[in-house]
């Protein structure tokens, strides 16, 4: 969501004093994001199908018979529940970094070993309950909560256009189910709220489904959201704390570049975990990590089309 370009001083501690400056070659993270064409092109194959009441192949599922609309037989809580309990199966996380981190508590640490270390600690989680607020192109908030695992699994819901949608993931397998005012919201970033407000109402699944259309997959995404918040690229790095945020003690360290910045809150004690990161430069977004490594149960809703 954001581009940075680094500063040409590499490191400085909380007290002002420079450490060391390097001139490398700039870096650009680049988040790439998929459109809501592959959402329509699902949608009309589905439509397609329904009318021939024949077979046909939509996002790679083969649909055998005409889509008949049904009542889901799982609603999802207004909030995700971390307490459904189910070890998530997906393989541990690479550490971030093949060198050795740094060593010693927290507030000791320089602004860049800190950064490595939260870096290689985000990366090695789990699971996580995320939020995500952010403002789209017209300048509408959006808001996401999750729980997510690493092996894909995950349950949220999206507020956004004065609508809401429910999302499910069990493992790569996205499912949907949005509301009038939510497809609508959806449907007019690419000109077709009238195809998608068709199916307010009714779990979608594959590609009409897919959280990357609406610029919200790392809502279901544990490494896209771990990656956007601690990738370094090379900016300006200056810490200070210790601060309370959550009602916990954090040190603030913050990553600046020309045009961009990220702000990481990363407890003062114990693991080098994020509470709290802002981002800032193109798209301005809040993300939010609880409940890390706890179990996240999904499950697969009935009815979907």
């Amino acid at each position: 969501m954001y581009r940075a370009r680094r500063n040409q001083t590499a490191e400085v501690w909380v007290i002002g004093v420079p450490v060391r400056t390097s001139h490398p070659e700039e870096q650009r993270p680049v988040h790439h994001r998929p459109t809501l064409i592959c959402v329509i092109a699902g949608l009309v194959t589905v439509v397609l199908a329904g009318c021939g009441g024949g077979s046909g192949t939509a996002a790679g599922q083969q649909q055998k018979g005409p889509a008949a609309a049904s009542v889901p037989a799982q609603v999802l809580p207004s909030a995700p529940d971390p307490g459904s309990i189910r070890v998530p199966t997906g393989a541990p996380a690479a550490s971030a970094t093949a060198e050795p981190l740094p060593t010693g508590p927290t507030l000791e640490l320089s602004p860049l070993d800190l950064w490595r270390r939260t870096a290689a600690v985000m990366a090695d989680q789990k699971s996580a309950s995320l939020t995500l607020d952010f403002r789209d192109e017209q300048g509408r908030a959006v808001h996401a909560e999750s729980s997510v695992a690493g092996n894909g699994d995950c349950v949220g819901h999206v507020s956004a256009g004065g609508g809401q949608a429910q999302v499910i993931h069990v493992g790569m397998t996205p499912y949907l189910k949005g509301d009038a005012a939510f497809l609508t919201w959806a449907g007019e970033r690419n000109g077709d709220a009238d195809l998608l407000v068709t199916f307010s109402g009714r779990w979608l699944k594959g590609a009409p489904a897919q959280l990357g259309a609406y610029d919200i997959e790392e809502m279901c995404s544990l490494s896209t959201a771990v990656g956007n918040v601690t990738a370094d690229f090379d900016g300006l790095k200056q810490e200070r704390g210790p601060l309370t945020v959550a009602g916990r003690q954090v040190v603030s360290l913050t990553q600046t570049g020309d045009t961009s910045s990220v702000t990481l809150y990363v407890a003062a004690s114990g693991p080098a975990v994020v509470v709290k990161a802002v981002r800032k430069g193109g798209t301005d977004v809040t993300t939010t990590f609880a409940n890390l490594g706890r179990a996240v149960h999904a499950k697969a809703p009935a009815g979907t089309l």
